[in-house]
């Protein structure tokens, strides 16, 4: 099949002068829309272990077990290489425990790498209160 110079010469005069349409990514960082929803993040110190994250979670990236039930310790385990990123654990947290960061260069060459662990313990005082409830 021949290709005919002639056809594409209005094309390319046309598009000689225009800014180009993509942007110099790495070099140049991206402007995040409001709404952008990256990373789960945990704040260990307002989590009630009520395990709505765990239960609402369509992708099952999200685990959370006991280590010690004396010491009120637990460790919860985000696995990003299963994260589909949609935000319903933030939604279904009763307590604000859990927010979406802006990162998105997670990209790595190992799916271990993915998984983030929190291993914390919930103080006394706020294990009483949610019981009293």
């Amino acid at each position: 099949m021949k290709l005919k110079l002639g056809v594409f010469i209005p094309e390319l005069l046309r598009h000689l002068f225009k800014r180009p349409s993509t942007v110099s990514y790495p070099f140049e960082k991206l402007n995040l829309p409001k709404d952008f929803r990256g990373t789960p993040v945990l704040r260990p110190e307002l989590c009630i272990v009520c395990k709505s994250c765990v239960r609402d979670c369509p992708a099952f990236a999200i685990e959370i077990e006991t280590l010690s039930e004396e010491e009120k310790k637990y460790r919860m385990t985000i696995h990003n290489d299963r994260c589909i990123h949609c935000a319903q654990c933030v939604e279904s947290c009763p307590t604000g425990a859990l927010y979406m960061n802006d990162e998105y260069e997670i990209a790595t060459d190992s799916r271990r790498k993915l998984k983030i662990e929190y291993i914390y313990t919930r103080p006394k005082k706020a294990a009483q209160k949610h019981s009293e409830k």
